[in-house]
């Protein structure tokens, strides 16, 4: 029984990191379709616990723990020869687990969740320019790129600004400049036009 435990636990340790890849690509392969990262495995549930949130509830996190656990616990299991025993290696294969949850948390989630694009507050992104990394294509959503304050690149989804549709070219292509005239923070979208000069063209027509 502690093996049928162990080999489910490696199995779902990898299958959801695996969905995500798998996920990842094929949407790519799709103009106009676009993945929306938080539904994947970058989820992050706000727990809080009477030690104050010590760790956040991590999607990655726990397939690693699942992981380790299984994989500890698979590699120890002809040691298992008695109840004392037992008992010790899985302890010890919990606490490898918990160690590898509490590792990958504070080393590479917590510092990719500082850097992410929930980060930035949707409204300060007006007027800021971004690169088109995925096609936007009439009402079609694409992707847009733009770096942070460290440097690091972070997308946003992206459709062309409606109000200004008349002015803008029914496809944007990929590595093209774009203007973002609007947001929706619950959408998590950009609204984007194409330049500066679009939107000056608008405005002065509608004056």
């Amino acid at each position: 029984m502690l093996q049928n435990i162990f080999l489910l636990c490696i199995l779902l340790g990898i299958s959801v990191p695996l969905l995500n890849l798998l996920t990842g690509w094929f949407g790519g392969m799709f103009g106009g379709v676009c993945v929306d990262v938080d539904i994947d495995v970058d989820v992050h549930v706000s727990t809080s616990t009477s030690a104050g949130g010590f760790i956040p509830f991590n999607f990655m996190c726990l397939c690693l723990f699942l992981l380790t656990f299984g994989a500890s616990g698979q590699a120890t299991l002809h040691l298992m020869t008695n109840p004392l025993s037992t008992a010790l290696f899985l302890a010890l294969s919990l606490f490898l687990g918990g160690l590898a949850y509490f590792l990958l948390y504070k080393l590479l989630i917590k510092r990719l969740k500082e850097s992410d694009a929930s980060a930035f507050s949707y409204q300060c992104l007006n007027g800021k320019t971004a690169e088109v990394t995925l096609t936007i294509s009439g009402d079609s959503m694409g992707t847009i790129s733009m770096h942070d304050s460290t440097g690091a690149a972070i997308s946003f989804r992206a459709k062309r600004d409606p109000d200004l549709a008349k002015w803008l070219p029914d496809t944007i292509k990929k590595g093209e400049s774009v203007v973002i005239t609007g947001t929706d923070a619950e959408e998590k979208l950009c609204y984007v036009a194409v330049s500066l000069g679009e939107i000056i063209k608008h405005k002065m027509g509608e004056a």
